[in-house]
């Protein structure tokens, strides 16, 4: 029985010394900690408060803009290999066919000139109607046609821009791919009229 008293009151002892312990610990861990914020090691008050005021408000308001925000743009219509894809446009090589996307669409597109200086071989091949079938092309034709998707070897989201013409008598259809415009030329019933317009005009679903 007096072992076990003595035990027991060693091990009360042990008990109230490491509750007395992880008391102080707490109290020292709110002196330190103050305003809620939690400080890498080894970095002070002084110091934290100058990295953090290097990053505007700490933390962040709630109404500061975030990784989410969202940015409505144009999406257009176009032909690639007899199915419609949806494109979107946001640089021209030239000025007057950036400022005639913004009059139509109400989106800015960048006047980017350089674009015109990137070999042809690079560039996908964009073609608008400028007579036809009337539909929702730029000219109030048929929907453009592109000679390519992402999912094809020979993609570019640069395309150079070609003017599509139909010869008069003869017989007028929607042509919804590339090998069906060349083989309309070749027959003779349109004009491809090339241009030194390039678009960075990227497909977003096909």
């Amino acid at each position: 029985m007096l072992a076990f008293s003595v035990l027991s009151h060693h091990f009360k002892s042990t008990c109230y010394r490491e509750i007395f312990l992880v008391i102080v610990l707490v109290s020292c861990t709110v002196c330190v900690l103050p305003n809620s914020y939690t400080f890498a090691q080894g970095i002070d008050q002084q110091e934290h408060d100058r990295v953090t005021s290097s990053y505007g408000h700490y933390p962040p308001n709630s109404n500061e803009t975030n990784a989410y925000d969202e940015v409505a743009l144009p999406i257009s219509k176009g032909y690639v290999d007899g199915k419609v894809a949806y494109f979107i446009a946001t640089d021209a090589s030239n000025n007057e066919t950036a400022n005639s996307i913004l009059e139509n669409t109400g989106w800015r597109v960048n006047f980017a000139p350089i674009l015109s200086q990137i070999p042809q071989t690079e560039l996908s091949q964009g073609f608008e109607f400028l007579n036809g079938i009337p539909g929702q092309g730029a000219f109030g034709f048929q929907l453009p046609v592109s000679s390519s998707t992402p999912d094809e070897e020979n993609y570019s989201p640069l395309v150079h821009l070609n003017l599509v013409r139909w010869n008069d008598n003869v017989t007028i259809s929607v042509l919804k791919s590339t090998p069906e415009i060349i083989s309309a030329s070749q027959k003779g019933d349109l004009q491809i009229i090339p241009t030194n317009i390039t678009i960075n005009s990227p497909a977003v679903s096909w």
